[in-house]
């Protein structure tokens, strides 16, 4: 997967869409949402989604017309830090077990202001899938950014939200779990190898949980944060898009609360388990101290 990322990495760099598309095939996904246009899960618009060769080149040939194919107009490459500083970018995790579940990159990054259509936010979680010449791909790409210039497109309308596979049933627990805050179901749906990441934009901090005790401890804080946000009773929790893909082993979802304004999450299922889960949000700023997730 480090040549496949280190392929993928190089080409955005250099702009060169023939060589980024040696990473996809025409079983591939991309998924994109501007969360500008948050709205509800049923109607998603912002929401776009790319598959197979054509049109992912397609997508990749208009991203680069918008960054101007200046490597200079994107900054902020993390979720460890910036690139350009020298303290790292993004990390591949690499497969485990011989199960490309566990095959995963996060990427976040941003866009300077002076484009036309600047990306004020911008994130990537990469899952993988091994290739007809038994070569690691690019499976399933979420990206989610915050585009105030651009278009709020008309969604494709939402995915079934109900299967028999069994993303679907794990998905409800989840989904269940999350609105009662029941930490004991949540952590029915994660084991030891499990590793749940989450990057707040606005203190361009990640955290790392691995193991049910430390994602254990992540929902108890980010339930807590929730309740304490609350307002006259109400926690403002909303979701704005929610998108099951079975065939790629993976749920979408964008969500917000007045304790957590922006929100998204990328799950990466085994069966019924979750095996990764890419976060990424934007805490709302206290009086004095910064809320933890």
């Amino acid at each position: 997967m480090q040549e496949v990322w280190d392929n993928h990495f190089s080409a955005f760099a250099a702009f060169d869409v023939p060589k980024i598309m040696l990473d996809y095939d025409e079983t591939s996904k991309i998924a994109t949402f501007n969360d500008v246009c948050f709205n509800n899960q049923t109607h998603n618009e912002g929401y776009t989604t790319y598959t197979g060769v054509t049109q992912i080149k397609g997508f990749f040939t208009s991203l680069f017309d918008q960054l101007d194919k200046k490597l200079a107009n994107v900054n902020n490459i993390g979720p460890l830090g910036e690139v350009a500083k020298g303290n790292g970018g993004p990390v591949v995790k690499e497969a485990a077990e011989a199960s490309i579940h566990n095959g995963n990159v996060f990427l976040t990054w941003r866009t300077v202001s002076e484009l036309a259509k600047p990306i004020t936010l911008a994130t990537d979680s990469f899952s993988f899938k091994i290739g007809a010449d038994e070569k690691y791909l690019i499976d399933y790409q979420s990206i989610v950014t915050t585009e105030e210039k651009s278009e709020c497109t008309a969604g494709p309308g939402q995915n079934p939200t109900v299967g028999s596979e069994a993303i679907f049933a794990a998905w409800d627990n989840h989904l269940d779990a999350f609105g009662k805050k029941d930490v004991d179901k949540i952590m029915e749906e994660y084991d030891a190898n499990s590793i749940v990441e989450v990057y707040d934009n606005r203190e361009k901090k990640l955290d790392t949980y691995e193991g049910t005790a430390r994602i254990r401890t992540m929902f108890e804080g980010l339930f807590d944060a929730i309740t304490k946000g609350a307002i006259d009773g109400d926690e403002g929790v909303r979701i704005g898009l929610l998108e099951i893909e079975p065939e790629h082993n993976s749920v979408f979802l964008a969500w917000a609360s007045n304790s957590h304004p922006k929100a998204t999450d990328t799950f990466v299922f085994k069966g019924k388990m979750i095996a990764r889960q890419n976060i990424v949000v934007t805490t709302k700023t206290p009086p004095s101290q910064g809320m933890m997730v």
